[in-house]
């Protein structure tokens, strides 16, 4: 279930920040447990991604490694879990949403018509995060990449990174869908 503070985020500290952020904003989160192998990725990347702004969920284990980087870089920020209000600021913030794709993050990218790279966990129930991901990807056609984590190299994360930032959106409008019935009876009631 979609939260509601996904379409209309109360006001935070996090939400603050994000307001004064003038680059586009890239999102990477594997969920609150985090992913040591993207977290990887990302420290060595980040140098490359300079002309973005980087909020990174990294989980609990890699969080000291990766909140020391804040002071390196003027672009980065790190955090070990985020509230479901902060959340919502950045995700309805952000450029692209670079995700593992568990069932609430890919209806919330589906939702917000996000940009977004998903990495399925490579092992999951009846392989449902890459069943997850197929379906951003049919929703979301030109707006999503899909990168199996055997294949994940800081290339095509940067080629991905690139290929989506250039990719001109329009907000999206809810149709008359089953998916935007549903959206449009939570727009109701909040």
């Amino acid at each position: 279930m979609l939260r509601q503070e996904l379409f209309k985020p109360q006001k935070s500290k996090i939400g603050d920040q994000i307001k004064k952020i003038t680059t586009k904003i890239i999102f990477i989160t594997a969920g609150n447990q985090g992913s040591h192998t993207i977290n990887l990725i990302i420290k060595n990347i980040l140098p490359q991604l300079k002309n973005y702004f980087i909020i990174h969920q990294t989980g609990k284990n890699d969080f000291s490694t990766f909140q020391k980087l804040t002071s390196k870089y003027n672009n980065y920020l790190a955090f070990d879990y985020l509230e479901s209000n902060d959340m919502s600021h950045i995700l309805n913030s952000s450029e692209i949403i670079i995700s593992r794709s568990g069932a609430n993050t890919s209806q919330e990218i589906v939702a917000l018509n996000k940009k977004s790279i998903l990495i399925p966990l490579k092992v999951s129930q009846q392989n449902e995060q890459l069943l997850n991901a197929l379906w951003v990807k049919e929703k979301n056609l030109n707006l999503t990449e899909i990168i199996e984590e055997k294949n994940l190299t800081e290339k095509n994360i940067l080629e991905k990174i690139t290929k989506l930032i250039s990719y001109k959106t329009e907000k999206k409008t809810i149709k008359d869908n089953q998916n935007s019935k549903f959206l449009n009876l939570i727009y109701e009631i909040i």
